[in-house]
């Protein structure tokens, strides 16, 4: 075996970060005067993701409380997946909020994400 096959095999494989749409991100980013919010689920090894909106701040705020769902699948979601919240923005009239507002649920997600020791991009 050559020093390049060895390292090849002992580096293993390569694993590539999720990709997670913006537009997705936008989906997820509501309102705060809605009274619902957005959460984007996170498959356990970060092989997929869904948009969950809206959900009912009032089953939201039960969820973080600890009362969890008979199934175990909080507001919906999977088993075992990992759900991030996006926090709302204020209505503005240009939608200058919502847009900065994104942009920091963003870049959150893909920090919040490495706790879990896993990695996206956002495309």
């Amino acid at each position: 075996m050559s020093c390049l096959e060895k390292n090849i095999t002992d580096s293993g494989p390569e694993t590539v970060p999720l990709q997670l749409k913006k537009s997705d991100v936008f989906r997820a980013t509501l309102a705060d005067d809605c009274g619902n919010i957005g959460f984007l689920g996170i498959a356990p090894d970060a092989s997929e993701y869904h948009v969950v909106v809206p959900v009912d701040l009032q089953l939201a705020r039960g969820v973080k409380a600890m009362n969890q769902p008979d199934d175990g699948t909080p507001f919906g979601g999977y088993r075992g997946w990992h759900y991030y919240e996006c926090a709302p923005y204020s209505k503005d009239e240009n939608d200058h909020n919502r847009r900065q507002q994104i942009e920091t649920n963003a870049k959150l997600l893909t920090l919040w994400i490495q706790q879990f020791g896993l990695e996206i991009t956002i495309i």
